[in-house]
This record gives structure tokens, C-alpha cells and sequence, in this order.
């Protein structure tokens, strides 16, 4: 086959980083088995500036561009004008007109309606022949035809949740006298029609178009991931198989077909004043070379010999509170060196110091918000980020995607150069690949570091109803390493809640008394009291709520422990009960996330919304554990 690829990045009605890699075929040469055109839309998701500069992305050709273009008007759909257009992709006699079919490979994560057109269509307001969408869990194919006559096939999906519950594959075949819609490999929908000629306009041209007004942030690449197009109709067992090769590719956690990728970036964690551990995956089994040092010399070197998708090691021995760089080279036989670019992290400062720290939690879709927040954060250069679990929605063994597709999406690129300090959620409860994507003490499901003057207790809420009760075994592990601990800070870290007025996980509070929080957890309370922690942290609910100091279940501003949900990742968003509750000093509603400024007797909180305005600022001080 004779590939070409082209970059194309367009700035029309919305800006976009999104990549496009287009593979087009020259006619006289196309395989008939094979598409005359294919697109792939992946979100770029780098950080912005120089720490982005050199990472690698698919090998592209940039293809030469026109001078002076003048775009055709945008198609309005839904009531809406597009987000983001993608023009042009094809032209003209390329176009097939008589017979065809038309495929769109869809991932749908979010709860509010957006959607993508795929179409044929002229300049300006010239007739559109057809037109295939997938929206709000909506699928329609529309034809035009020359005696101006339409026909509009629609395929309601509320009910389907999809391969792998997210997942949308369509191909629509049409011809002179049938259309044929089939979702996911079976057909779904077909209508005869009288031999009509679709009304072509004089330059036809073919678009992609995405409608995501309801979803700040959100890239076409992010719902749409293939469009493809053939100059002749699919058979029933083409389709089937065409979807199988997609759902493979998902299987194996593959964004690039075909192109030699991290599935997961280099992805620092478990950071110390003297080491940090590393680990990076690829789409196939390469060998590995690892380098770094305090310069870009990057004076060391690790290879790993053995080919496989992860590789993973600990850099031990690096002295405190000091800058490094390093770079990871991946090889696979008969391709082109993988690179990571050149990549920092700084280590963990010394008892006494400064630093800062960002906290975010249920990362668990909407890889759009999380990069949006990836960004925030980066700006702020806080020293590492703590995760207060459901990294994924679902990101247990069967969906190993919403770790390459979602979560490393959106948060991959902030991770190869701020250490994350997780702790599991529900979405990856059963540890499968939260255990494959971090190496942290044994075992694993909860562990304790210390940065500073603060030691964090991190725990897997997932195991609370008996192991959170007293004699439990995370009971009895966090009693021994509170009362061992000597940081001036504690913090206990895990997913569910301890208190929350939100609406209705602990009883539905517009109908009836609530719980105010998980009851397995709240043991731990009295527990956290007595030994000292001044602050418990907490995700779960996709909220932010900030308590007054708590003491034996009441205020307590001198001796109280401040209980903090933080769930402002790209989860959906949650609300709160109609009337405030008795421990609520602050709620926000709204993605977000929050820094921490430690500075000897005094933390010091701020939360920003996705937009980066301050919302809550609070401190607490050793003086007198406030919350003021």
C-alpha cells in the first residue's frame, strides 16, 4: 500500500491541539480490501511550552498546505455550530458517489450530549448528500436526493452502553437502491429505495465536524477516534471483522494503530528524598534504555535487555531536594527508536523545608478535563500530586483502556515529571491495574511515605467493612504506624467518605436522614482523633466540601480534625442535599483541584475551578490544629 500520513491541526470555531493522522490512498494503487481514506483523531495531550517540546508523537508528513483558503460555512447541527472541524479530508472526484460506505469509531464517557458528523458536502449553503452522526447515544445516516426527497435513518442507543460499556462502532453501506446501517457489527437498521442519485453538489468535499458545547475542553479526538471510507459497500462479515480488529486494538490498550507508542509515558511515583520509582509501557514488546542525571549530560545509564510492554526500576541513591533529568529509548526490531524526550523531576525536599503539593482525586473519565487540570497544575509547579482514588470508572482486568485511552491521557504527561501518590478507588478495586501501573509497598492496596515534615497514611478504602473496622487490618497497621510516626504533619488519605452533605450516596437527604458518610469508614475517625492526624482526605462523591474541625462528632476548633473531599476530576458531577450540614464550612460544585503550601507549623489550602479561579482558602496550624 501506498500510505501517506498529514498532520493537520485546524484553528476554526473553537481552538483545538488535536491531532489528525490521516491515511489516504492513491487510486491506482489501493488495495480494494482496504479504504480509500482513514482518519484517526487523537487529543494532544501535552503539557504546553517547553515541557512539551520534544515528546515524541506518531511519525507524521506535514502535507503542503494552500496559501489562502476560504473554509465552507459551518454546518449547523442540534442547534449547534461546531466546536472543531476537520475540512477538506478528501475532494472532489475522490469521492466515491454511486456506492459506498462510511465507518465511525466512537468512545462516549461523558453525561452531557455531544457528537460528531461525518458528511459530503459543497460550499456554502450547496446541498449535503449525505451525512452520517453519532450523537448523545444517537445514531443517524441522512440522504439527499436529487428530486430533492430525503431519507433519514435514526438508531436510538439509550438503552446500549456499548463494547466494553463506552465503545461505538458504525458503518453505514449505502447504495442506488439500499441503505444499511450496522452498529457495533450487526445490522440495525436498513431501508430500500428507488434508484435516485444522491444530490452532489458541484465541489463535494468531505468533513468532520464535532458538537461539544456541553463539555468545556472536550476535543473531537476525544469522542471520535477513526472515520473511514470505501468506494464500495462492506459485506456482513467484513464488518464484523473490522469491529473485532478495533475492539482488539482497545483489548491491548493501543491509541495508535500500526505506529510504535507509549500506552503509558514514562510515569514517575512513590518519590523519596533519595529515589523515585519510574515505569513506562509500549504497544509491543521493546527493550529499553534508560539515562538520567542531574544535567541533560545525563551522566547514567540503565538498559533493560529483556523485551517486554512494561518496564519499570527503582533510581536510588539521588541526593534531597534536587533537579534531575532523564530520558527513556525504547527499541523494537525493524522500527525507529521510541523517545520520550527529555523529562525532570526533583526529589523530595528534607524534614524542615518547604514545599507544595497538589491534590486532586476521581480522575476517572473526561480525559479533557483531566488534561485541562494536568495544566493547571503544572502551572502552579507544585512538587508531587496525591490521587484520592478512582483514577478510572472502571479500570479494573476487563478494561485496561480507561488506563491508556482515559487516565494516562489526560494525566500521562503531568506524571512524567510530578510523582503521583495514589490511593485505589472503587474503579479499580480489584487492584489488577492499579497494581500494574505503580510499584508501591507492599501491599500495594495501602502504604505509608513521608515527605517534609508530613507523614501521609494511605489507604484502600475498597476493604473498609472489615478492615476499617477496630481489630481490622488496616485498622490495626494505621494504630501502629500513627502512633510510630514522628512527622510534625499527619495525614490520612483514602477514597470514601468520612463526612459529606452530598445529596444522596448515604441516603437520599430530598426524601430522608442521611448518614453524612461512609459508615464503614467513620471507625477510623475516633481512631485518627487520638493519635493526632490533623487532616483526612477523601474523593468518591465528584464534589468539593471542606468541614470544620470535627472532635467526637462535633466542632472542635482547637483539637478537631478537618475532613476534605476532593473530588474535582473528570468524573460527573455530583450535588448536595437541599439544606446545610451541621460540619459543612465550604462546598463547590465543580471540577477542581487544590494546592497545599507546607511551611513548618502551618499548611495553607487553595482550590481553583477548572477555569483556575480561587474558590476556598483555608489554613491549619499547629498551634491550635484550626481550620479557620
Amino acid at each position: 500500500m501506498n500510505h501517506f500520513f498529514k498532520l493537520l491541526i485546524v484553528l476554526l470555531f473553537g481552538s483545538t491541539t488535536g491531532v489528525l493522522i490521516s491515511l489516504v490512498e492513491s487510486a491506482h494503487e489501493k488495495d480494494k480490501s482496504e479504504p480509500i481514506g482513514q482518519w484517526w483523531f487523537v487529543p494532544d495531550t501535552r503539557l504546553a511550552g517547553r515541557a512539551g517540546e520534544e515528546i515524541q508523537r506518531p511519525p507524521v508528513l506535514q502535507e503542503r498546505q494552500r496559501l489562502v483558503e476560504i473554509p465552507s460555512l459551518p454546518m449547523r447541527f442540534k442547534g449547534q455550530l461546531p466546536s472543531e472541524r476537520q475540512l477538506n479530508l478528501l475532494e472532489g472526484k475522490s469521492l466515491p458517489q454511486d456506492e459506498f460506505a462510511v465507518e465511525m469509531w466512537a468512545m462516549y464517557h461523558v453525561d452531557q450530549p455531544v457528537g460528531a458528523v461525518v458528511a459530503a458536502r459543497g460550499q456554502g449553503d450547496e446541498s449535503i448528500p449525505w451525512m452520517l452522526s453519532f450523537y448523545d447515544w444517537e445514531a443517524s445516516l441522512s440522504l439527499r436526493f436529487e428530486d430533492q426527497q430525503e431519507l433519514l435513518l435514526k438508531q436510538p442507543l439509550k438503552t446500549w452502553t456499548g463494547y466494553k460499556e463506552r465503545w461505538v462502532h458504525l458503518i453505514a453501506n449505502v447504495t442506488g437502491n439500499q441503505v444499511e446501517l450496522y452498529l457495533n457489527g450487526d445490522l440495525v437498521a436498513s431501508i430500500a429505495h428507488s434508484n435516485r442519485r444522491l444530490a452532489w453538489p458541484t465541489q463535494p468535499k468531505f468533513e468532520v465536524a464535532a458538537y461539544m458545547e456541553n463539555e468545556p475542553y472536550m476535543e473531537l479526538g476525544n469522542l471520535l477516534r477513526n472515520v473511514s471510507l470505501w468506494d464500495r459497500t462492506l459485506s456482513k462479515p467484513e464488518i464484523s471483522e473490522r469491529f473485532q480488529t478495533l475492539c482488539g486494538q482497545v483489548e491491548r490498550g493501543e491509541l495508535f494503530p500500526g505506529e510504535f507508542h507509549f500506552t503509558a509515558p514514562p510515569y514517575l511515583h512513590l518519590l523519596s528524598a533519595s529515589g523515585v520509582n519510574l515505569l513506562w509501557e509500549t504497544d509491543r514488546d521493546a527493550t529499553s534504555i534508560l539515562r538520567w542525571g542531574p544535567t541533560a549530560e545525563l551522566e547514567h545509564t540503565l538498559t533493560f535487555d529483556q523485551a517486554q510492554r512494561l518496564q519499570e526500576t527503582t533510581l536510588e541513591g539521588l541526593s534531597p531536594n534536587t533537579n534531575y533529568f532523564y530520558r527513556v529509548t525504547c527499541h523494537s526490531a525493524g522500527l525507529p527508536p521510541l523517545d520520550s524526550g527529555l523529562l525532570t523531576f526533583q526529589t523530595g525536599v528534607n524534614a524542615g523545608e518547604p514545599f507544595r503539593f497538589a491534590i486532586l482525586g476521581d480522575t476517572e473519565s473526561r480525559p479533557h478535563v483531566n488534561h485541562r487540570l494536568a495544566e493547571l497544575i503544572w502551572g502552579e509547579r507544585p512538587h508531587f500530586v496525591v490521587n484520592l482514588g478512582d483514577l478510572t470508572d472502571a479500570g479494573m482486568e476487563p478494561h485496561r483502556y480507561e488506563w491508556t485511552q482515559e487516565y494516562f491521557l489526560g494525566m500521562g504527561a503531568l506524571h512524567s515529571r510530578l510523582p503521583v501518590f495514589p490511593v485505589p478507588g472503587n474503579g479499580e478495586g480489584d487492584l489488577f491495574w492499579y497494581r500494574h501501573y505503580h510499584r508501591l509497598p507492599d501491599p500495594e492496596g495501602y502504604y505509608q511515605f513521608e515527605y517534609g515534615d508530613i507523614g501521609f497514611f494511605m489507604l484502600d478504602s475498597n476493604r473498609s467493612e472489615s478492615d476499617f473496622a477496630v481489630g481490622g487490618k488496616q485498622y490495626e497497621w494505621l494504630e501502629q504506624r500513627l502512633k510510630e510516626s514522628t512527622a510534625k504533619w499527619k495525614i490520612v488519605c483514602h477514597h470514601h467518605a468520612t463526612y459529606t452533605s452530598e445529596e444522596d450516596d448515604y441516603g437520599d437527604r430530598w426524601k430522608e436522614a442521611s448518614t453524612f458518610g461512609d459508615m464503614n469508614v467513620r471507625p477510623l475517625v475516633p481512631l485518627c482523633e487520638e493519635l493526632g492526624v490533623g487532616l483526612m482526605m477523601f474523593g468518591h462523591l465528584h464534589l468539593y466540601e471542606r468541614s470544620f474541625p470535627i472532635r467526637d462528632g462535633k466542632i472542635d476548633r482547637h483539637q478537631g480534625i478537618v475532613h476534605l473531599l476532593a473530588g474535582g476530576g473528570g468524573g460527573n458531577l455530583e450535588d448536595f442535599g437541599p439544606t446545610p450540614a451541621w460540619f459543612s464550612a465550604k462546598t463547590f460544585r465543580g471540577h477542581h483541584y487544590v494546592m497545599c503550601e507546607v511551611n513548618g507549623n502551618s499548611l495553607t489550602f487553595q482550590m481553583y475551578d477548572l477555569d483556575g479561579k480561587l474558590r476556598d482558602q483555608w489554613k491549619l496550624e499547629k498551634s491550635n490544629n484550626s481550620g479557620e
